[in-house]
This record gives structure tokens, sequence and C-alpha cells, in this order.
């Protein structure tokens, strides 16, 4: 579903936000030489008096739909990390509390199996929105030495197993179509409202039109980016359970 996209946030920062930056300009060019001119006449007196409240009124549900949604895709965000963190401290706290236990071979054999396999199998299948919930044989096998070890221990992997259901469940959804089609329908209304505005004004149209798409492109910028938590120069990476790996180990 979200093969293509992630193949376009796979590329470094800089080459997503001039693509981004690219589509805007090349939305702003037609605007400024062939929609305003249709619109507003070649010496833009056609209309006549164009308000500037409409177009600050326009920016405004804009402006509020991009924080809606960049606040939204922020505490999503936030959320699978959280999860991230505490699947691998649950872990870590599992071999902490079978240290004296005589079940402590068996956990940290456990341990170290998901863990390897949440790493190895499971975190490549998140970048592609493949991965699932269900329980693999070394969740299985996780489960069972859990029981055998006690209920501290147990709780631990409940815990584990909870923070990696959020980390699936959370981070691979995404920002629903409708609300990219109303964003970015939002954007080109502006900068035809920012062109109908200044319409008897071509260098000034020109300038307020650049200023305004840089600004819409750095708003997308953020959005795109911030899109796949998985995916991309700012993916979550499973550092956590790298090192409870390492710690199983010694």
């Amino acid at each position: 579903m979200f093969l293509n996209l992630d193949a376009f946030l796979s590329l470094p920062l800089p080459v997503v936000a001039l693509a981004v930056l690219a589509l805007w300009g090349g939305i702003a060019l037609v605007i400024h030489f062939k929609v305003v001119p249709a619109i507003c006449g070649a010496d833009g007196r056609r209309l006549g008096r164009f308000e500037a409240e409409v177009t600050s009124q326009i920016a405004l549900a804009f402006g509020l739909l991009i924080s809606f949604n960049a606040v939204w895709l922020w505490d999503r965000g936030d959320t699978v990390r959280a999860a991230v963190i505490d699947e691998a401290a649950a872990l870590q706290t599992a071999l902490d509390e079978a240290e004296t236990l005589p079940a402590r071979a068996a956990i940290s054999a456990a341990v170290t199996a998901h863990a390897r396999d949440v790493v190895e199998r499971e975190w490549p299948l998140l970048s592609r929105s493949a991965a699932t919930t269900d329980r693999t044989p070394q969740i299985t096998a996780l489960r069972a030495a859990a029981r055998e070890a006690g209920e501290p221990v147990r709780d631990a992997v409940v815990a584990a197993l909870a923070a990696r259901d959020v980390r699936i469940r959370e981070g691979q959804l995404s920002m629903p179509r409708s609300r990219w089609g109303i964003v970015i329908l939002l954007g080109i209304l502006t900068l035809v409202s920012i062109g109908a505005l200044h319409a008897d004004a071509p260098r000034g149209r020109a300038l307020a039109l650049l200023l305004v798409t840089l600004a819409i492109s750095f708003c997308f910028v953020v959005l795109v980016v911030n899109g796949r938590p998985f995916v991309g120069d700012y993916a979550i990476k499973p550092d956590g359970l790298l090192k409870v790996i390492e710690g199983a180990q010694r």
C-alpha cells in the first residue's frame, strides 16, 4: 500500500526536500503564468478588486489543517518511539529478574532468539508496512520460558509483547489520503489567491508566490519526513534491542 511512498522516503533527505520543492514550484509557475492571467486577464484587471481577507482566510485554514496533521504525525511518532524503548526495557527487565533463577539460561536464550527475530526479520517488514502482531515461534518459546521462571519475568515479558503490539500497530498507521488531498487542495488555493491578490503586479506576484511556495514546501517536507516512522533518514532503529541481545550473550 505504501510501496511508492516508502521508496520515495528512502531517498536522502535533501533529495526528498528538493523533490517536494520542485513539485510546489511547478504548481506555482503554472499559477503565475497560466491560471492568474486566465482568471484576471493579461493586465490583471479583469477580475477587479480582490480582497486580501479572502487570501488570509484560505491561508488560515491551510495553516490550521497543516498543524493538525503535523501534531497527529508527531504524536504517532512519539508513541512508536516510546513503545520501542518500552519493549527493549521490558526484555532487559526479564533478563535482570532471571539473573539469579535456575531458568536464567532458558530465559536468556529465549529473549535472545526473540530479539534477533525482531531485528533481523520483523524490522525490515516494518519499513514495508508488512509486519503483523501474529505470535511467532520465538514468542511462544519466550512465553513458555517466562511461565516457568515465575511472575516477575512473566510480567516483564507480557509488557514487552504489549509494547511490540503498539510498535507494529501504531508504526504502520498512515495519514488518510483524504487529509493529504485536502491539505494539497488548500495549498493550491492559497497560491491561487496570492496570485489573484497581486494580479496587476507580475513582479510582486512572482515574489509573493515564491515566498509562499517555500513556506508550503517546508510544511510538506515536515509532513512527508514524519509520515513513516520506520522509513527514511530519521527511521527508528532497533538499537535498544541490539543492546538487549548483547547483554543476554554476556
